[in-house]
């Protein structure tokens, strides 16, 4: 019987290599690339999804009154060679303006927008201490600036920071240069120049925006570390009616306290932030400021409570999307202030998920508005996302 076993088993395993294509697979589970097919060689794919409702007490838009997918974003990412890593995120998100507030969109809903987040290559063999990206991403300005969707603190970026970087944040193609400076605390200073298309600036300039962060991180404890950040660039700003828009700077400072109790896994948790932005446009009126700050505490072991307050001063800014948006409408022409207070809820079981419920008040000083709100957001990641910055 063992014997007739053995001839069976030895049929099958010739007969098997018959078919090379089953064969090659049988020896290395698809890592042949005599096809230049290979799973081996696929990135690391990840995939992150916004579900959210909200509704608005003075804000009768359907973007402020919603229950719809706030965004989607996937990232790949992959060693290239033994010289350059790879991270390109492309996200789809609603767009409401006036242009697709039409029969078509009446009719089917929201529209979505694709955008390109991220393209970026880092090289690995810079000399100790340095380091050199080239592509597309998120202009390193601040703490907010920087953020994906699913990375703040809030449903929606604070309105102290949009109205001086554009309704999608600073972003831009080029190079990016890093230096660890060598500091008896740690030190990381970056320069950068790219061509933007951000909304405070000319896109359709040649010029480039230049700029730098300096950022220093302290342990103040075994358990809490400070960090403190300077920003500042420089671009072609964005035209305006009355003419071009000259030179437009922005400069910034954030400071970053967090502790985290170390004697429990999971223990209570404290982050506090806060940022000052100080635009400098060529062609600017006024004294316009830039504020945003919030608190986050684990108060249990997937449970945070969140507050934040955020100002944008002397701004022309007109908020689209969030709650915000009625107050620079119903304003006079011109100048006005923005205020907005924020508290949420958030259930965060893993890195992967997580359920928060938030209540707003926003208010235009000197004009007859404030408005008020609530939103539920469901925030859920599959695949292998790579770790967020510290």
């Amino acid at each position: 019987m063992i014997r007739n076993a053995l001839k069976s088993a030895a049929a099958l395993a010739v007969a098997v290599c018959l078919f090379p294509t089953t064969c090659v697979l049988a020896q290395d589970g698809g890592s042949s690339t005599a096809t230049g097919i290979s799973r081996l060689m696929n990135p690391a794919v990840s995939l992150n999804t916004l579900l959210l409702g909200q509704v608005s007490d003075r804000n009768a838009t359907r973007e402020a009154n919603t229950i719809g997918m706030q965004e989607m974003e996937m990232q790949f990412s992959a060693v290239v060679d033994p010289f350059w890593t790879a991270d390109v995120i492309v996200a789809f998100h609603q767009e409401h303006t006036e242009e697709t507030e039409d029969a078509e969109a009446d009719a089917h809903g929201a529209h979505y927008a694709v955008d390109i987040e991220k393209a970026m290559v880092e090289y690995q063999n810079m000399p100790r201490g340095l380091g050199l990206r080239i592509g597309h991403d998120y202009l390193p300005f601040g703490k907010y600036a920087p953020l994906h969707t699913h990375q703040f603190p809030f449903v929606h970026a604070p309105v102290g920071v949009v109205a001086f970087t554009g309704d999608h944040s600073l972003s831009g193609t080029g190079a990016e240069l890093a230096w660890t400076v060598p500091l008896p605390w740690w030190a990381e200073l970056k320069a950068y120049g790219v061509a933007s298309t951000a909304e405070v600036f000319d896109g359709e300039s040649r010029d480039l925006v230049y700029g730098a962060r300096l950022n220093n991180l302290w342990d103040t404890s075994d358990d809490s570390t400070l960090e403190l950040g300077f920003s500042a660039l420089t671009g072609p700003g964005a035209l305006h009616e009355d003419g071009e828009g000259g030179t437009y700077g922005l400069y910034g400072a954030d400071l970053t306290w967090k502790w985290l109790d170390g004697a429990t896994t999971g223990g209570a948790a404290l982050n506090v932030v806060a940022e000052v932005l100080l635009p400098d446009p060529e062609h600017g009126e006024g004294d316009p400021l830039g504020f945003a700050g919030h608190v986050q505490y684990r108060f249990a072991r997937q449970w945070w409570l969140g507050a934040g307050f955020s100002l944008a001063r002397d701004t022309e800014f007109e908020p689209g999307h969030d709650h915000a948006a009625e107050a620079a409408a119903d304003a006079e022409h011109g100048l006005h202030e923005l205020r907005e207070w924020k508290a949420n809820l958030t259930l965060a079981p893993s890195e992967f998920s997580a359920v928060r419920l938030e209540v707003f008040r926003a208010e235009a000083v000197d004009d007859d508005y404030e408005d008020l709100g609530a939103a539920l957001q469901v925030n859920f990641t599959i695949g292998s996302h790579p770790a967020h910055a510290y």
